[in-house]
């Protein structure tokens, strides 16, 4: 049996293109996630992917004290759960502590996918984040995107011969999916006025382990551009989304359901997020993204430098290139893939490496 704890939406979508190719090591795969309110998109995602999976533990919250405390639950739950299916020949994971804890507790082999081992885009031990520390050092096999540099991983102590780079970023993987139907714009559904832009706004993961602080700018633009332009402004909750409607319901649409890319990205102009994965995602799509995340990251600097991404650090520069870029779209895919965006050489690794272990 295979193992894969499933943390964060994006790496629901990450193996869900995995899993296929997984079936063909060992058809009996165990597919772990958390629940909380307030923190349910992943759930969300693994239903619309139809994936059987298993409720174990949920998301601490922001508090050091909540967050270890729901690791610790979440650790004995994943041993009550192999007493009654079994033991896993492997973990398969991507950001998950208490996945790679229990499995290394547990002489568990741990296959990790990390992308972001430091909070900046150039090293140093003071940007070594939290999660990477309880994880990357007690991981037999790292793979990462060519963004990152490998070095960064071998001061982590990871063996040189077990980072694997591969060739491409994996948002690639899913968006590539994506095509444009009229009958899915989200507008439509939310009664929008098709006919003028549509901005789409993302909050930062603030309560993640590496952002500081909740920076206010993303809060701030949201009267500023209702004020300024005539746009549909639609906002995507992070987490909760009762204090978003209670301050800005008379400037935009806040959603509450769970959309599909499908639905909503070819249907935008332009976007303002806090946060990662969907900044790359619709840079990808070639949207104009503007992020007003507090930090920059490896993923973040190599789509600034290719000019794939604004970076603003107050509103009235975020006006400027609103102004300026919305609906001005580019062709950005080569900057996401450098040979075939598959896991043709990914499975094929970890086929030889568990072989090598039994």
């Amino acid at each position: 049996m295979l193992w894969i704890d499933i943390a964060t939406p994006k790496y629901a979508l990450f193996f869900s293109k995995m899993f296929k190719s997984l079936k063909n090591i060992d058809n009996d795969i165990l597919i772990t996630t958390r629940f909380s309110q307030g923190y349910d998109e992943v759930r969300k995602v693994l239903d619309f992917l139809d994936l059987e999976y298993y409720i174990l533990g949920n998301y601490g919250g922001k508090s050091i004290k909540d967050k270890f405390n729901a690791r610790l639950k979440r650790q004995s739950e994943f041993v009550d759960i192999f007493e009654k299916k079994g033991y896993p020949k492997a973990l398969i994971c991507g950001s998950s502590v208490e996945g790679v804890q229990t499995a290394f507790g547990l002489s568990i082999p741990v296959i990790h996918f990390a992308d972001t081992p430091i909070k900046n885009y150039e090293f140093s031990y003071e940007d070594m984040t939290i999660l990477s520390k309880l994880t990357l050092p007690l991981s037999s096999l790292v793979f990462h995107p060519f963004v990152v540099p490998k070095e960064v991983y071998i001061k982590f102590g990871v063996n040189p011969n077990n980072i694997i780079t591969h060739d491409f970023i994996d948002i690639c993987l899913w968006m590539d999916d994506i095509k444009k139907d009229k009958e899915k714009d989200f507008r439509k559904k939310y009664n929008l006025d098709i006919s003028k832009h549509t901005i789409l706004i993302r909050e930062e993961e603030f309560k993640a382990h590496y952002v500081k602080e909740q920076l206010p700018i993303i809060y701030n633009l949201i009267p500023q551009i209702s004020n300024k332009f005539d746009f549909n402004l639609v906002i995507m909750p992070r987490y909760e989304s009762n204090y978003l409607k209670e301050q800005f319901s008379e400037y935009a649409i806040i959603i509450e359901d769970k959309l599909k890319p499908d639905e909503f990205y070819p249907f935008i102009d332009l976007l303002i997020g806090g946060g990662g994965t969907m900044n790359l995602e619709a840079s990808y799509y070639g949207i104009p993204v503007v992020s007003t995340r507090s930090l920059l990251l490896y993923h973040d600097k190599y789509l600034i430098d290719n000019n794939l991404m604004f970076h603003v650090e107050t509103e009235n520069e975020a006006i400027s290139i609103i102004e300026k870029e919305i609906g001005n779209f580019k062709n950005n895919k080569s900057f996401f893939c450098k040979e075939n965006c598959c896991f043709e050489k990914i499975i094929a690794k970890i086929d030889s490496f568990l072989k090598e272990k039994k």
